[in-house]
């Protein structure tokens, strides 16, 4: 509304001023060389407007023009990207179906009206590649991706895939990571790239990609004490020889981030026991059993003190005095009775933990109880023999393949970082 009252306002002044100049007319005189020219104004004047009318018709016939040939050019070029677009979906939609031929037909039409788009023909090539295997080409392709903008992200996570399958680590690690920089947001990047550097044993690596995927809230923060925990418990059983102290500072470092886990622990008591300190061992183990009594830091304590022929019942009371009535705690307990042939001790134990179904590991310390303290072999057998159809008890399982494990490891044996959880087989599990 202000624009059009200042037009009109514009009008009425340049009206004004016209009609003072053609009232007010004059005489407009000027020499050239000899000879004198005179005029009015008015003519002038009209000269002028002619002038400005002109140039504003030329101007409005200049854009008008202009903007209906742009029109007609920018149809034209939508209607090449949409019949281009529809031969991209249609090579698509062929390969999908692995008809090749009508894949690499509907390309070369798609070319036709997308001849700038580069990037759609290396897509389509690429894809075209990988249902014929053509692996050596592909790669090649994949390499002239990573030159386009629009196709980089692409290419290098295919230069990554290529390489894993070809199980060269340290290849797909490098694109891995230029493929992190580039976008850590693309799904199952982090993931991958953890695997790799898994693979490739490179811890450091592991601490660094991790802070930047928790810096970007990539991960949680449960994940990132995981992931950083591992690397520190790995870079400190590869120091446990040439620098024990460092060696003890990660895998306190470890336990900070995953507190109580028993195979942690179980390389902080090899530790101790590498640099001799064993007047500490039964300080620490007490803490542990204290904080966090389990069946998995159970085994890892009766393995460690039985190898270290530390394995007295009085060290054992001293353990778990902090909660001697956890059925652990007792069980615990039990196992070394048993070793010591402490008979009198492993009876009082075992009193309440037999009940009308026994799990496999009590049935198999009732037989040795039976075996050691009164040489009964039939009892013994008869043990053994219900262990074989008692409940199994926990052990280390991965949860991507379901395989057992007795030892856990960050890579587990069927090759999946982080995989192992202690717990029931899967099919067991399932029925409760």
């Amino acid at each position: 509304m202000v624009k059009f009252i200042l037009f009109i306002i514009q009008i009425f002044l340049l009206l004004f001023v016209v009609a003072f100049l053609f009232t007010n007319s004059f005489n407009v005189i000027f020499e050239i060389k000899e000879l004198n020219y005179a005029f009015s104004s008015n003519l002038l004047l009209f000269c002028l407007l002619v002038i400005l009318l002109s140039i504003f018709l030329i101007q409005l016939l200049y854009f008008k023009s202009r903007y209906k040939l742009q029109k007609y050019f920018l149809s034209k070029q939508l209607k090449n990207y949409q019949k281009g677009y529809n031969f991209f979906t249609e090579s698509m939609i062929a390969l999908a179906s692995k008809d090749n031929k009508g894949a690499i037909n509907a390309k070369i039409k798609m070319n036709k009206y997308l001849k700038n788009n580069q990037g759609l023909s290396l897509i389509l090539d690429s894809e075209i590649l990988k249902i014929e295997k053509k692996n050596d080409k592909l790669e090649l392709l994949y390499q002239q991706m990573i030159k386009e903008k629009n196709t980089q992200i692409l290419g290098y996570k295919g230069l990554m895939e290529l390489n894993l399958m070809k199980q060269d680590y340290h290849h797909a690690f490098i694109y891995a990571e230029r493929l992190f920089e580039l976008n850590p947001y693309i799904e199952k990047i982090y993931p991958s790239i953890i695997n790799i550097i898994a693979r490739t044993k490179n811890w450091n690596q592991l601490i660094a990609v991790t802070n930047k995927a928790y810096n970007k809230k990539i991960i949680d923060k449960k994940t990132f004490n995981t992931n950083t925990s591992i690397a520190y418990y790995e870079i400190s059983k590869i120091k446990i020889q040439s620098d024990s102290n460092e060696s003890l500072k990660l895998i306190i470092k470890a336990l900070k981030l995953n507190k109580s886990f028993s195979p942690f622990i179980k390389t902080h008591l090899d530790i101790l026991f590498y640099t001799n300190q064993l007047s500490k061992i039964s300080n620490i183990l007490r803490k542990y059993w204290s904080e966090s009594p389990s069946s998995s830091l159970r085994h890892v304590i009766s393995a460690f003190l039985k190898k270290v022929k530390i394995s007295d019942v009085d060290n054992i009371m001293s353990i778990i005095k902090n909660n001697k009535q956890k059925p652990e705690s007792k069980k615990l307990l039990l196992d070394f009775a048993i070793h010591n042939s402490n008979w009198q001790i492993a009876r009082e134990s075992i009193i309440g933990m037999i009940d009308n179904n026994p799990d496999r590991e009590i049935c198999e310390l009732m037989a040795s109880l039976e075996l050691g303290e009164s040489n009964d072999k039939q009892k013994s057998d008869a043990w053994h023999l219900r262990a074989q159809n008692a409940n199994l008890n926990k052990i280390w399982v991965c949860s991507v393949t379901n395989t057992t494990q007795t030892d856990w490891e960050s890579i587990s044996q069927s090759g999946y970082f982080n995989s192992l959880e202690w717990k029931l087989p899967k099919m067991l599990s399932a029925n409760q």
